[in-house]
């Protein structure tokens, strides 16, 4: 039995990788400011520790571990400057193994470059990492856009015609768990996809045969769709963050299929109808 420090254990992605080391009888240390929310979520099978990337009194948590499941607060533009002093004492002190969430295309997109310094950084240290780039997760819409399915009947990104290779965040947290306790995998880079890709039109469709009600896709522009989110109450920098990263999809940049999934974990990845079907009935 090996042990394994998650931080985001509570998260979209975190709790993912944490049942599934817990199903592999595996050790599991969350890492996390709020204590008791792991208590919380995960009763007496995790360890929950102080830890916080702005603290480096907490940094020594992770010494005791075996791997490291590496993720950052989302949208925050300065994710790179908030870890890599916590990278840097990993270099100095830690000799397991690592695994960082990246995000598909993320590496190329000169908006937001926080993803490529870090992904560079690993790759120049002396660390046992590994880099996942998962694709938009299929969640997302039961987690983002729950209220505008529901009550509006819309589907509200700036994706445009474009089509993304969607991933369930289950699936990706499996693959980070093969790749947390597989010791043979190091210093790899693993592009995290669904089977098929789909444009945002294509999901409001599916929405709407398993709804039994019309679902669309306003397909609206990046000025409208700030507009909104001003409206909404939102803060300027959700759109400023966001416009970018829809805009990956708008280019046809994140449409790729890989075989990553099943190549990691032997099981075919979950479709979008089934995940969709999970969230919404």
């Amino acid at each position: 039995m090996s042990t394994y420090f998650i931080t985001g254990a509570t998260g979209t992605i975190g709790r993912e990788v944490v049942n599934n080391l817990l199903t592999k009888k595996e050790q599991v240390i969350a890492g996390t400011r709020n204590t008791q929310k792991v208590q919380d979520v995960f009763e007496n099978s995790v360890t929950g520790v102080y830890f916080d990337y702005e603290d480096k009194t907490s940094y020594q948590e992770v010494l005791q571990s075996d791997g490291i499941f590496l993720l950052g607060p989302p949208l925050n533009p300065g994710l790179y400057e908030l870890l890599e002093p916590f990278v840097d004492y990993l270099q100095e002190n830690y000799k397991g193994r690592l695994i960082y969430l990246s995000g598909n295309g993320m590496e190329n997109l000169e908006e937001l470059p926080f993803h490529k310094k870090m992904e560079e950084k690993l790759r120049n240290s002396s660390l046992q990492w590994n880099i996942v780039r998962p694709g938009f997760f299929m969640q997302n819409f039961g987690n983002y856009e729950r209220e505008n399915i529901q009550d509006r009947n819309i589907i509200f990104s700036p994706a445009g015609e474009g089509k993304s290779s969607f991933v369930s965040s289950k699936d990706v947290g499996n693959a980070i768990a093969k790749l947390l306790t597989d010791q043979n995998r190091i210093k790899e880079t693993h592009v995290l996809t669904g089977a098929k890709a789909y444009s945002h039109f294509d999901v409001a469709s599916m929405l709407s045969n398993l709804l039994g009600r019309e679902i669309t896709y306003p397909n609206p522009d990046e000025n409208t769709y700030k507009q909104v989110l001003k409206e909404s109450g939102a803060p300027d920098f959700i759109a400023d963050y966001m416009i970018p990263v829809y805009g990956m999809i708008k280019q046809g940049k994140v449409s790729e299929v890989t075989t990553a999934i099943k190549d990691l974990t032997g099981q075919e990845p979950e479709s979008l109808e089934e995940v969709l079907k999970r969230d919404f009935l």
